[in-house]
């Protein structure tokens, strides 16, 4: 359960999604029960509908709730919902060495400034229609992509910096960011099975069923300030971890 202590380091669309689940887990939400409205979340939360609506679509298309127009947004079941929360399991943690990943280099794709999008402005923290710094990499083995890092990083953070393409290529955001911002980050977290947004572009993925698709979103925080965010689409592999960790 998401507690006051850490609450304050989980992005609100995440707060809002975890306080629907922890309501499906306690019972107080069963199978076809209205959950609360946009407004009323709007309200409980002192966020945007924006914010809100962002939260709500991911679990909508992770079949955890079922939008009904002109009706409200209904609870499914937990059979369907199951094992595709955004769920936080990680925190201040720290990457295992670069040489376990040392196969496996980045290859840079492209960069630039974006207009967000509001799913991506919601985990950012950010107005809505604000500008960011988007950096699209991909991991290749043996020729093939088998993933893609889509990095964004609010325009605040990284004002008047000229990206090192080098650099991209070599480390991690994380690094990067320690190395050549001058806002340290303090932590991470990271989220699973979230939210393809409008922008990224998996065609090269070669994956025919969206199922297998596995993704996760690193957080790159100092304090509560969000830094930059990382979404990483792979093909899931069930033989294989899909990261390696060091606590």
């Amino acid at each position: 359960m998401i507690t006051e202590e850490n609450n304050s380091y989980v992005p609100k669309y995440v707060q809002i999604q975890n306080y629907i689940l922890q309501k499906i887990q306690d019972g107080v939400f069963t199978v076809g029960d209205r959950i609360p409205s946009e407004a009323e979340l709007s309200r409980q939360f002192d966020v945007s509908r924006i914010t809100v609506n962002a939260a709500i679509k991911e679990l909508a298309s992770s079949r955890v709730v079922e939008r009904i127009q002109g009706k409200g947004t209904f609870f499914l079941s937990p059979e369907k919902g199951a094992g595709r929360q955004s769920i936080a399991f990680a925190s201040g943690i720290k990457l295992a060495p670069f040489e376990y990943f040392s196969n496996k280099p980045h290859k840079l794709i492209e960069h630039g400034i974006i207009q967000a999008g509001p799913v991506l402005c919601a985990k950012l923290n950010l107005e809505q229609d604000s500008y960011v710094y988007k950096v699209v990499r991909c991991v290749c083995v043996d020729g093939q992509t088998n993933e893609l890092d889509y990095s964004y990083i609010p325009l605040s953070v990284c004002s008047n910096h000229t990206f090192d393409c080098e650099a991209l290529e070599k480390i991690f955001l994380h690094d990067y960011v320690c190395k050549y911002f001058q806002d340290k980050p303090t932590h991470l977290k990271i989220f699973i099975n979230t939210q393809i947004t409008e922008d990224m572009d998996i065609t090269s993925l070669n994956i025919e069923d969206q199922g297998n698709v596995l993704t996760w979103d690193t957080f790159v925080y100092k304090e509560e300030k969000v830094l930059a965010i990382t979404t990483t689409v792979c093909a899931s592999q069930t033989n294989k971890p899909f990261i390696a960790l060091e606590f």
